[in-house]
């Protein structure tokens, strides 16, 4: 059994690089209302650099961090001889950075993977320590809706000219989902996650000192309702 990401890595941009992208206007957004044309920005679970490239690009400073070596080699590849980008091998949850931040991102359902609760108030207690006073916290989440919706589903992949399986299950009494990535040479990956509601979070985020003042349904930020799939939250540091 390979680690997670450790062979989905090679196929990650092609078929799921784009979600990444489609945060950039948010983010920029958020940072102009707060008339910072320059951020120093933390990314918690980069993946392959995607979003943190983009925000690079449009002269932010951002240190991405990732628990997959495999998936910060791309993007250290990815990103030679630019500057405002740094990369390197961290868990999100023990996370030690140096200085601190505008703004700090987690996205594409990473916090997900995060399947203990006292494992997230110990990543939200590091994501306050090392945001400037109101500086922003911004992740998406899926929830047990999207889990269920896709559980018992097998998809089929080809990409690059390699084919894998892609199996869903959610177990509601033990509230965790896991993905089966299977490969051709008999490989796979096993990837487990714990949805989170909105419900669930809003403790959290409070008790660690963060208060919500976006929350919102997909990029087109529809609203929030109890059977959302996926949840969008931009949470402001308050001490």
């Amino acid at each position: 059994m390979l680690k997670p990401y450790e062979r989905l890595s090679q196929f990650y941009d092609v078929d799921w690089g784009d979600f990444s992208r489609q945060y950039v206007d948010l983010i920029n957004e958020l940072l102009q209302e707060r008339n910072l044309a320059q951020a120093r920005i933390l990314d918690l679970a980069c993946g392959t650099g995607t979003l943190a490239i983009c925000l690079a690009e449009c002269s932010h400073v951002v240190h991405g961090i990732d628990n997959s070596p495999e998936m910060i080699s791309i993007a250290k590849s990815k990103s030679i001889g630019m500057s405002r980008l740094s990369f390197d091998v961290q868990d999100m949850v023990h996370f030690d950075v140096d200085g601190k931040f505008d703004l700090i991102t987690c996205t594409f359902d990473s916090i997900n993977y995060i399947r203990k609760l006292r494992d997230l108030r110990k990543m939200l207690g590091r994501v306050v320590s090392v945001l400037y006073e109101g500086g922003l916290f911004i992740f998406d989440s899926n929830t047990r809706e999207l889990y269920l919706s896709h559980s018992g589903e097998t998809h089929k992949r080809e990409i690059n000219g390699q084919s894998f399986l892609q199996h869903c299950s959610y177990d509601s009494i033990r509230n965790m989902a896991t993905t089966v990535f299977s490969f051709s040479d008999g490989t796979y990956e096993i990837h487990k996650q714990r949805p989170y509601d909105y419900n669930e979070l809003a403790p959290l985020l409070k008790g660690a000192g963060l208060h919500v003042v976006r929350l919102f349904s997909w990029f087109e930020k529809m609203p929030y309702s109890s059977n959302t799939p996926k949840i969008f939250c931009v949470a402001e540091k308050h001490t």
